[in-house]
């Protein structure tokens, strides 16, 4: 539905009225006229599919959003968008908390920098608000609304209450103190928001992982949620990851001009021989989640070429060296036996 024409359910023009608003904010790096901000068309179903459907009664329909896209994709620039329709936009209420919330101090900084960018160069948005740099915050004046960029590993404050929250780059975040502290103040208020951008992760003990795994089930019916929006571009299971093809079905702003083509061809071809560069591809580019919990020193397929039978009393008279690995929790223990072979090699 993110490609193709079928009609979002927008019954009361939720959707339209987000759309509009991205369409009135303003970009200092924008290129078109009046640095008008250039909203892609798959950003703007997505906008649609998140506030357009609604009940009976007027009420959203989505009250979480999971979206995994690959980097390059502009989607700390949409997030911004997002928390300054809900702090300064239509989808605001009297004195209502957004937050914007990332990794790392300087993640939640670069966050607070795009919405800044955006009021600053949106003069109606410039006279409505007030910034505070110190505290990365803006408060919309009229209403008392305020939008506030905060980093996962500072202090939690329980007591937050928040009415739209976007979680930036789930995937590199180590512990579950802000997560859990946001996701029950969610709970305190109806018709708030949860909105979940980040890129492909790595291994399955992990918080990120956990949420992926939940945005799959539903996207495949598993489990019938509709408050639920899973959004994931991703390649399939068995894919060429030199394949362009696959690099414009996982990277829906590379038609666009974003992430740059040739930049990427050159990411690839460094890749070719190194297969750490490889795995950084395929999970940063492609957004492919990884199993393994780092980049492998020799990639799988190697392993695979030396998958012959051995015959350990045929290599009985032969000298052997023996290494061992011991994990010290939930790591895995391992020992390797090397002979050296007929072809100066083990």
């Amino acid at each position: 539905w993110v490609f193709d024409s079928t009609p979002i359910p927008d019954p009361v023009g939720r959707g339209e009225r987000a759309v509009k608003f991205f369409r009135a904010l303003r970009h200092p790096k924008s290129t078109a006229r009046n640095r008008a901000f250039a909203l892609a068309p798959f950003w703007e179903r997505i906008l649609r599919r998140i506030y357009g459907p609604s009940d009976s009664n007027g009420n959203r329909q989505v009250r979480t959003v999971y979206i995994q896209i690959p980097r390059g994709a502009r989607k700390t620039t949409f997030g911004a968008g997002l928390g300054l329709l809900h702090s300064c936009g239509h989808e605001k209420v009297p004195a209502g908390a957004c937050i914007l919330a990332a990794s790392a101090e300087d993640q939640a900084e670069l966050a607070f920098d795009e919405a800044k960018n955006f009021v600053k160069a949106t003069p109606a948005l410039a006279k409505a608000t007030y910034i505070t740099e110190s505290e990365l915050e803006l408060e919309h004046i009229a209403s008392g609304s305020t939008l506030q960029a905060i980093p996962a590993e500072g202090d939690v404050q329980q007591g937050k209450t928040p009415y739209f929250v976007l979680i930036d780059e789930l995937h590199v975040w180590k512990n579950r103190r802000l997560w859990r502290a946001l996701k029950t103040g969610l709970l305190k208020q109806p018709n708030t928001l949860l909105v979940i951008i980040t890129t492909a992760g790595r291994g399955q003990d992990n918080l990120c992982h956990e949420e992926y795994s939940y945005a799959k089930r539903v996207a495949k019916g598993e489990i019938i949620d509709p408050a639920y929006l899973p959004i994931i571009f991703e390649p399939p299971a068995k894919y060429d990851w030199r394949d362009e093809k696959v690099w414009h079905r996982v990277n829906p702003g590379l038609k666009h001009g974003f992430p740059d083509i040739v930049g990427m061809r050159q990411a690839a071809k460094e890749a070719e021989e190194k297969p750490s560069d490889r795995e950084d591809f395929k999970q940063y580019n492609l957004n492919q989640w990884l199993d393994s919990a780092s980049a492998p020193f020799v990639e799988m397929s190697v392993y695979d070429q030396g998958a012959t039978r051995v015959d350990l009393n045929a290599l009985a008279a032969r000298p052997c060296w023996l290494s061992v690995d011991l994990s010290s929790n939930t790591d895995l223990a391992v020992v390797m036996a090397a002979w050296p072979d007929e072809a100066d090699g083990y």
